[in-house]
């Protein structure tokens, strides 16, 4: 069997289930549909996939396709600005219509809509190529034209103020990084306004006011077991890459104690102290992204206590990535470096990062992807063990039938034998 085939029906299946309970969906209601309807709620779950449920690489490509998405976007992130200033809608707006309105606002420029999420919503402009340097200027010209123009006239239909942050241009893949940057644009936009993520340096208040925002946002997500701490913290050393090497350290180690006393609160155990003196040799022989990676290490050594690993947690994107490249290369022969080199980190910080995700170091959590894929292959295939043993990528395979057993707790034979008649 053909892997590349397997990944084609794979494919296909995702794009049936999804065809299959939009059609389910849309036939409880009498209401007649038209094809740009029907468009508008596939845009509505893709967007409400990418940044509130978490999309894998897989269901992006397949969005792609369907709604014809190009490689490259940025988002634009509009906010409702209510008399009474709470962040819940206390007026009428007809989604649907505001959907075809937006896209004759918009035509000829290619816009996926996402849905009125509170009082905000966003929109991603995609397109096939990066701008030229030289060209930078005008492109983030165009953008804040294309936002102030629709801020205007959805304004003036519905009589509402509203702001927008504008987002730098990312891979589809990498998307959230956009709409993050557009995020951060909203809480220095005044009503009607709209703000690009590059102008956000002329706000004296800019550098402190995200930094503690994400310093206290992590301490409540350390403390309350969340996963997006890691998130936090990595605001936190995104800010402080300017610095110099002794500024760098100094806030690090402020991070890290925050951190600890954060994963302590509510326990006397005092092993989960960070000790900073016991790192101040280390700290002085680290330079430049040498101290970022060593403060991530460290942050993933402090939160890796706070919750038992139970489960695979997919919701880090570097994880998420690593995922993905997998299951796309597992039939080769990689290495731990290979995949570290492709999320773009370090080996080391990688192995903690996997470790603190998944519970699991990489050799097992390969050798777990491998033996699910023989899974499915042996029970719904003619193949021979030895046939199944090559295509998920091992070269020998007495060294298969054992990995398979220790996995499975039965050998490959036996699992096909019982698989054959159940």
């Amino acid at each position: 069997m053909n892997p590349a085939k397997t990944d084609d029906k794979s494919k296909e299946s995702l794009h049936k289930d999804f065809w299959d309970n939009l059609h389910a969906e849309l036939a409880k209601t009498k209401n007649a549909f038209s094809m740009t309807d029907i468009l508008s709620y596939i845009e509505k779950n893709f967007i409400f996939s990418l940044f509130y449920r978490g999309a894998s690489h897989k269901e992006i490509n397949a969005f792609k396709n369907i709604l014809g998405i190009k490689d490259l976007g940025y988002i634009i992130l509009f906010e409702f600005l209510p008399e009474n200033n709470t962040d819940i809608i206390d007026f009428d707006i007809d989604e649907l219509s505001m959907y075809h309105f937006i896209k004759n606002e918009l035509r000829g420029i290619s816009t996926t809509i996402g849905p009125i999420v509170h009082n905000r919503f966003c929109i991603l402009i995609s397109d096939n190529a990066y701008a030229p340097v030289s060209d930078i200027d005008n492109w983030k010209s165009d953008s804040m034209s294309i936002a102030v123009r629709l801020l205007k006239a959805i304004e003036a239909r519905i009589q509402v103020p509203l702001t927008a942050g504008i987002g730098n241009e990312h891979s589809i893949h990498s998307i959230y990084t956009s709409y993050f940057e557009a995020l951060s644009c909203i809480q220095y936009s005044n009503p009607g306004e709209a703000i690009h993520v590059k102008d956000l340096e002329s706000h004296e208040r800019y550098y402190n006011f995200e930094y503690k925002e994400a310093e206290r946002n992590m301490m409540e997500a350390v403390r309350h077991r969340k996963p997006d701490a890691f998130n936090y913290f990595m605001v936190m050393m995104n800010r402080i890459g300017p610095l110099n090497d002794a500024a760098k350290r100094n806030k690090i180690i402020e991070s890290l104690v925050l951190a600890s006393h954060a994963s302590r609160m509510g326990s006397m155990n005092e092993t989960d102290y960070f000790d900073y003196t016991s790192h101040i040799n280390t700290l002085m022989s680290l330079q430049g992204q040498q101290l970022i990676e060593w403060a991530f290490q460290q942050f993933l050594d402090i939160t890796g206590q706070v919750k038992k690993q139970t489960t695979i947690d997919y919701s880090n994107k570097i994880v998420q990535a690593a995922k993905e490249y997998l299951e796309a290369h597992y039939t080769e022969e990689i290495s731990l470096e290979d995949v570290a080199e492709y999320v773009n980190i370090s080996p080391q910080y990688f192995s903690k990062l996997i470790k603190k995700h998944t519970g699991l170091n990489f050799i097992d959590w390969l050798s777990m992807l491998r033996v699910n894929k023989a899974k499915e292959l042996l029970a719904n295939s003619y193949l021979t063990v030895k046939e199944v043993c090559y295509m998920v990528g091992y070269k020998d395979p007495n060294y298969f039938s054992r990995i398979f057993k220790k996995k499975i707790g039965l050998t490959p034979s036996e699992y096909i034998k019982k698989n054959t008649f159940q």
